[in-house]
């Protein structure tokens, strides 16, 4: 059975999967790659990007030409979204040598990034949570942190510190690698169940859609994107196709948001691969972002995308009333059906549409669910998109350098419709000029921070 290579031999995506929010391994010889930054509060110390027996590494040292300096400066991460995240654990190696302060380790969930940190943001000293190396006598081997749990700081909008301190008399030389946080481990599955991620579930090359553990007890997993008014409901984790499922259950009353963890069997019922009989069921958090596959309405209507979250955008309705509250749109790729199970709408023909929701299969169709009034909107093509302080031209497209303008330093992904990530850099504030050459003609998704934005380029 295929199985992507990140799953062999882990457990959840989004809960057993180690998801990786931030890595820093220093490797290019670049402080500032990634969005870090530094900042100098006293003399002109610095971290620098330093290398030594095969490993790279950074550095901040207050010795210079034969004595030490006072000294405070500040090794910052780029904004780190761990608005998804479950149980976010940051690691980390240092080695130290000399005698002099401790490094301070620092967490902010409203920082701006780019003000002195003395200043500006609400700074939590968790230096207590991680090990350090001590021993200032050598250069010994590099210390592992252990797991420094970050649960308590989960937004979308969260930074690390590092904070050097010297004085005039003392100073150590302080280096750090491998930066990662990365999601934790969740509760252990029960003896004797196989822990199976919904990608492996879904995932099948049978004609009939028919999964490979149907009829198998499961221990799994995920966040709750909808929920009918029978209680039960549909469950997705991760991004992509075969990574969302239906629930039947009217024993729990969950929200959207919700992440869980229960044992349940795998069945097929009129060809919908769906879960039941859950027991042993744990809300693990709650709040939890769902973001969506942005598909185009081909592939929103097929197998791979059965029980997943999903969006489709300029679609237009082609059949305002085929019959039992559907109707139909088509963004030039094929015809999707949009059900009323969650949420009637009517639509007007010839009208283009955003449409998020759940995949579904019933009557020999797969249909889309939208869940509420948000989940549909009028397609509006405009020259500008502006929201949340973010401003993005042209839209559409047609050009090679697309202008985006925000207020702060943030992150910025694209995808294609498919929700495959192609293209991933830190924004500057300001107007950032995007160089998108490398796109072809078509539909694309923005995320900056947690806002989602369509654009096409034509």
């Amino acid at each position: 059975m295929k199985k992507y290579l990140l799953l062999i031999n882990l457990l959840l995506i989004n809960y057993f999967l180690s998801a990786q929010y931030l890595s820093k391994d220093f490797n290019d010889l670049n402080l500032n790659s990634g969005g870090w930054t530094t900042q100098i509060i006293i003399d002109t110390t610095n971290w620098f990007v330093d290398s030594f027996g095969g490993d790279d590494f950074v550095k901040a040292t207050n010795y210079s030409n034969g004595q030490n300096f006072p000294s405070n400066t500040w090794l910052i991460s780029p904004a780190v979204d761990l608005s998804s995240a479950t149980q976010p654990m940051l690691s980390f190696e240092t080695i130290m040598k000399w005698p002099g302060p401790a490094l301070i380790l620092h967490i902010s969930t409203d920082y701006d990034g780019t003000s002195n940190p003395t200043n500006q943001g609400t700074w939590t000293d968790i230096t207590s949570l991680a090990l350090w190396d001590v021993d200032n006598t050598t250069w010994g081997n590099w210390t592992p942190s252990g797991d420094v749990d970050l649960s308590s700081y989960i937004s979308s909008n969260t930074y690390i510190a590092y904070e050097y301190l010297g004085t005039a008399n003392s100073g150590s030389t302080w280096e750090i690698d491998n930066i990662l946080i990365t999601e934790g481990s969740a509760p252990p599955p029960p003896s004797g169940v196989d822990t199976v991620s919904i990608y492996d579930i879904q995932y099948t090359t049978n004609t009939s859609g028919s999964s490979n553990y149907n009829g198998s007890q499961v221990y799994t997993g995920g966040i709750v994107s909808a929920v009918r008014d029978d209680s039960s409901f549909y469950l997705t984790s991760g991004i992509g196709p075969w990574t969302g499922i239906y629930v039947y259950s009217n024993d729990y009353f969950l929200a959207e948001g919700d992440s869980v963890i229960f044992e349940a069997e795998v069945v097929e019922y009129y060809e919908l691969t769906e879960l039941k009989d859950l027991v042993n069921l744990q809300v693990i958090s709650s709040g939890n972002i769902i973001v969506p596959n942005f598909c185009n309405t081909a592939a929103a209507g097929s197998e791979e995308f059965e029980g997943c979250f999903v969006e489709v955008s300029n679609a237009i309705c082609n059949n305002d009333n085929p019959g039992f509250g559907e109707w139909i749109v088509n963004d030039g790729s094929g015809d999707l059906i949009i059900d009323d199970l969650f949420y009637a709408f009517t639509p007007v023909l010839n009208q283009s549409y955003n449409i998020a929701g759940v995949v579904t299969f019933s009557y020999g169709n797969f249909k889309l669910l939208p869940r509420n009034g948000s989940d549909v909107s009028g397609f509006i093509s405009v020259s500008e998109i502006s929201r949340n302080n973010i401003d993005i031209y042209p839209n559409p497209l047609n050009d090679e350098i697309l202008n985006i303008e925000t207020n702060d330093i943030s992150p910025l992904n694209i995808y294609d419709f498919s929700g495959k990530l192609l293209y991933s850099k830190m924004l500057n504030k300001g107007i950032n000029k995007i160089n998108v050459d490398f796109l072809n003609k078509g539909l694309y998704f923005i995320k900056i921070n947690s806002s989602i934005f369509n654009f096409s380029k034509i």
